[in-house]
């Protein structure tokens, strides 16, 4: 019955970023997030704070279910979003197609 459950949380995790939208991640990263983040390969203002969504995308390991996790986490110098995890996946799966 364990094997089972872990299975189910496997197979969970793993297809989540299918699931995801990233036309709509887009959509939301532009409302949200570029206010801070270059979020498009032509936007011309960000903080110089946050990291581009394409140097995110780019980096060895990027994983869009650990990045939608992560969004939805509280961490120091991001401003309080009220996202759901269909809108962190969305959002992540918009940075994944940024490579």
């Amino acid at each position: 019955m364990l094997m089972v459950g872990c299975c189910a949380v496997a197979n969970f995790g793993s297809t989540a970023s299918f699931a995801a939208d990233g036309a709509n991640g887009k959509t939301l990263a532009n409302r949200w997030c570029s206010s801070c983040h270059v979020v498009a390969r032509d936007q011309k203002l960000a903080n110089d704070q946050a990291t581009p969504f394409a140097s995110l995308a780019k980096r060895p390991g990027f994983d869009a279910n650990q990045l939608a996790f992560f969004v939805l986490s509280p961490h120091p110098n991001m401003p309080s979003l009220s996202l759901s995890r269909a809108d962190a996946a969305d959002i992540a799966d918009y940075i994944a197609t940024l490579k």
